[in-house]
Parts: C-alpha cells; structure tokens; sequence
C-alpha cells in the first residue's frame, strides 16, 4: 500500500532515495486538505495570475488546465495546479460566498442541515436534545425575510394537539398563544405554570371573539379616540346628587341622597335618588347638580326619566327633567298643560324626593 487510505498521503516506502521528495508530497496534500479554504466552487476556467497556494474546487464544465476536473480541489503549487479528489462528507470553507461546503452524493452544495440524519439537533451556547432539537440561548434573535415577506409556520398532527408560543420566567410558563388542544386561536396565562386562565379565544370558523375570563379592563384615565367605531372607556361608579335653587343650596339637608353610573364609550347612564328634610332658603330654578361627567357641548339635551316624585306642592303634571348640555347638572320642570314649566323652590317641601336616570352623551 503506498498511499494512505483517506486523504491519499504517498507513503515512503523502505530504502527509498530523495525521501524528501515523498515527504514534501504529503506535506503538500495535507497543506490542501487540512482547514481547507477555497476560493470559489463556481469557476470553471483556471485564473490568469494565481497566486502560490491559491485553491479552488473546480466548478461545472472545467476547462484548460481544469478540463475534465469538475468538483476537485485544485492547488496552485509550484507553478502547476495539483488537483485532488474529494471525499463524500469532506467540508470546505468558500471564501467569495462566505458559506461552508460539503461533498455529498457526488457534488458540492452549501452545508445546511434538513434537521434529519446530517444533524439531529442544534444547540447554540445551550445544550440540545432530540425533544427541543433546536435550541438557543441569546440576548435576542431574529428572522429575517429573503426578499420581501417572512412567515414562521408551526405545525400540530391533530386537531387536539398544541401549536403555540410559550413565554417563560425562569423556565416557568406564564404566557401561551396558539391553538392550544383545538383549531381556535387562545390566549391564557399562568402564575405559576401550572394553573391556566384564558383570557381570549378567537373562533376560527366565525372569527368571533369571546372573553373567557367574562372582563375586559380599561384604563383609570381614559384614552379618548375619534373614531366613532372604537370604544375607549367603560367605567362603573357612584355619585352623590344634590339639589340647587337658583345657584345656591343654603340650609337643604337629606335623608337619602344617592347615586351610581355606568359609562360606556361616551355615553352616560345615570341614576340617582334624593329625599328632603329640609329644602333650605335658597330661591330659584330647581336643579339636580353633580353629574358624573360634563355633558357634550353640541346644544342638545339628554333625556331623563323620573320614575317617582313625592312631596311636592302645586304639581299639576308629571315631574319632567333634562340633561343641559355643556354642563353637570339637571333641570326640572312640571307637565302643564301640554308644557313643561320650570319647578322653583316654590313647589318643593321639607319631603320632597325624587328617584329619576338620567341618559347623555358626556364631553
């Protein structure tokens, strides 16, 4: 045998003269095929003017010097190009397309793994496994388009299976998005990894939303948009109405006096009630002030329905009131007649009360 069985190395051989002349050979051939680095795998005609060392891997169609060494290393040394044969699995760094190549099933390609046989799993700066066959430990990552769009596909076996995204603290879930155990899209959380509250569930036949968990929180301080078709606000509380004559309240004391309120977008439903047992000496139109929210400044009123009125002297109709725009308060009137008459402290009592919602578009 006098050359190596794998890379092909001229051995010397017993009693040889000029050993030197073998030894160099070899010495040659590992300079080539050790760490090897080429050029480029894409040119098929030798350069005018290589230099010492220069190596390539002759591309398609090889012609003068290369005729007929399609797919070999060529080694520019001593003057002449030394051509070697390579190896299935043999790798080759290519330094004008900065990518790793390997020979396999008789040709060159760029070294990338189809996840099968050529790598199992791919572990960068954490350890693999043939469960997480891909992982990675970074301070970020990213995935990037070739050309214009990118997509990332995660793919289930069945309909009850998972795909989704996990986010972890300290290796502890405690956010997944995905279709988790069915084909509708599910968002839920976690505060300990172990115990799942979805928050939302989309359908994915109708595209309807649900909310599982039956809330859906708006901030303290509203966001106000203007569009017309989103909802920035729903609030619920209390209030406290109370009643003025003219501007003023001096000496009016209560037995009942309270509210509550719903807010949706921007429109208001209000509901009070108060009872009397003293009106005071104020004088003057009769009004229910301390709304929750101003009332829009678009000149209209806001509709209110008193739903019961008692201890009150000279009525003759039904206790009528409306929202006034651009402001805070109620104003009170009586139905006479076919017209609604201003109420003054005239027409109230020491028990006079009045159960009444108020509904209106606030500013």
């Amino acid at each position: 045998m006098s050359n190596t069985a794998r890379l092909h190395l001229p051995y010397i051989a017993p009693q040889q003269a000029q050993k030197q002349v073998t030894y160099n050979a070899a010495m040659a051939l590992l300079d080539q095929l050790v760490q090897p680095a080429v050029k480029s795998r894409t040119a098929s005609a030798p350069p005018g003017s290589p230099a010492e060392g220069d190596t390539y891997i002759v591309g398609p169609a090889g012609s003068g010097d290369w005729s007929g060494r399609d797919g070999c290393f060529a080694a520019f040394l001593s003057g002449s190009w030394s051509f070697t044969v390579p190896a299935e699995g043999w790798l080759a760094y290519v330094l004008d397309s900065s990518e790793l190549a390997v020979f396999a099933g008789g040709a060159w390609a760029s070294f990338v793994t189809t996840g099968g046989a050529a790598l199992a799993r791919l572990g960068i700066n954490v350890a693999a496994d043939l469960t997480t066959r891909l992982a990675v430990k970074s301070a970020a990552s990213r995935f990037s388009h070739d050309g214009s769009s990118h997509r990332m596909a995660i793919d289930k076996a069945g309909v009850g299976d998972t795909a989704s995204l996990l986010f972890e603290h300290n290796f502890s879930a405690r956010a997944e998005i995905g279709l988790t155990g069915d084909d509708a899209f599910h968002l839920k959380v976690s505060p300990d990894g172990s115990t799942w509250l979805e928050a939302l569930g989309v359908d994915q036949a109708s595209g309807v939303v649900s909310l599982p968990a039956g809330r859906l929180a708006f901030p303290a301080t509203q966001n106000p948009s203007t569009d017309a078709n989103t909802l920035d606000d729903y609030e619920e509380g209390t209030w406290t109405p109370a009643l003025n004559f003219g501007t003023g309240s001096t000496g009016i004391t209560y037995s009942d006096q309270r509210g509550r309120y719903t807010k949706l977008g921007n429109l208001v439903t209000a509901q009070g009630q108060i009872s009397l047992t003293s009106k005071g000496s104020s004088t003057g139109a009769a009004q229910i002030v301390g709304l929750p929210f101003a009332s829009l400044n678009d000149s209209m009123f806001g509709s209110c329905a008193v739903g019961f009125a008692s201890g009150f002297t000279s009525v003759v109709g039904a206790v009528l009131a409306i929202v006034q725009p651009n402001a805070s308060k109620i104003s009170l009137y009586q139905s006479a007649n076919g017209a609604a008459v201003g109420l003054t402290q005239s027409q109230f009592t020491n028990t006079s009360a009045l159960y009444f919602t108020a509904i209106y578009m606030a500013a």
